[in-house]
C-alpha cells in the first residue's frame, strides 16, 4: 500500500474506546545519502546480498509491533522496484529534502488511529536484531511513567526509539536534518535508556568505506537474547 504524504500535518487522538494500545514500528529510508555518494539504502551489505534497507524492512517485520511503515522519499520508484516488503507498507514523503524531521512527521501523521507507540528506525543499523526492538517495546510497557525509550551506548542515546503518543506533538515539530535524540535528552526524565555492551549494535553507514570495513567480533543477535 503506498500513501503519499502531504505536506499538512495533525495530531488525532486515540479513541475513548480503544481496546488494544498498538505499536508501529517505522524505518526511516527517504534521504538524499549525500555523504554516500548514491542510494545508500540499496546498498548491498555483501556481495550478492541483501540492502541495507531490505534488512532495515526484514528486522521490523520480524519484531511484535502491530504495523510496519517505511517512509521512502529520494529514488523511490528504484527502491519500490527492488524492495521486498512483507507486511510493511509505505509512506511517499515528498518533502524529504526538507530533512529527516519531515519523515518523522510523515509517518506521525499517517498512523493509524489506534497506534498508541511509535517505534522509530534508520535503515543503515545492519547489526540491530528484532529481539532488541521488541526489548524496547517492553521496556516502555513495564514503566507507565516513562513515555521513551531508546537504545544507548555508554549512556549516548542511540536508535532505534520508541515513543509514546503523548509525545506525538512534540515529534511532529520538529524541523530541519535532526532526528528525536533532542527529544530523548530534554525530556530524559520521561526516557528509558536501553545500554548495549557492543558499539557496533548502533553503528549506522554513512560513508561507502564504512559498509566495506569489516565487522569482525560481533555476534549478531548476542545482546538481544
Amino acid at each position: 500500500m503506498v500513501i503519499r504524504v502531504k505536506p499538512k500535518y495533525r495530531h488525532r487522538s486515540l479513541p475513548r474506546r480503544s481496546q488494544k494500545r498498538k505499536i508501529a514500528c517505522v524505518v526511516l529510508a527517504a534521504g538524499l545519502s549525500s555523504r554516500f555518494g548514491s542510494s545508500k539504502q540499496l546498498a548491498k551489505l555483501a556481495p550478492g546480498g541483501k540492502s541495507l534497507i531490505q534488512n532495515a524492512v526484514d528486522i521490523a517485520n520480524q519484531t511484535k509491533s502491530d504495523y510496519v511503515f517505511v517512509v521512502l522519499g529520494h529514488d523511490s520508484d528504484q527502491i519500490m522496484e527492488e524492495l521486498k516488503l512483507g507486511r510493511a507498507q509505505i509512506l511517499l514523503n515528498r518533502d524529504y529534502r526538507k530533512g529527516l524531521s519531515s519523515s518523522i512527521r510523515a509517518a506521525i501523521s499517517n498512523l493509524p488511529d489506534d497506534c498508541s507507540y511509535v517505534v522509530l528506525m534508520v535503515a543503515d543499523q545492519p547489526y540491530l536484531t528484532p529481539m532488541l526492538v521488541d526489548r524496547l517495546i517492553a521496556s516502555l510497557k513495564r514503566k507507565p511513567y516513562a513515555k521513551m525509550a531508546s537504545l544507548a551506548f555508554e549512556n549516548e542515546p542511540r536508535n532505534p526509539a520508541i515513543f509514546s503518543r503523548s509525545i506525538f506533538p512534540l515529534l511532529e515539530k520538529m524541523k530541519g536534518d535532526r532526528g528525536a535524540k533532542e527529544i530523548l535528552i530534554t525530556r530524559h526524565r520521561d526516557a528509558i535508556k536501553i545500554n548495549v555492551k557492543d558499539p557496533w549494535i548502533s553503528f549506522d553507514i554513512d560513508t561507502r568505506s564504512a559498509l566495506k570495513r569489516p565487522f569482525g567480533g560481533y555476534r549478531r543477535g548476542a545482546e538481544g537474547k
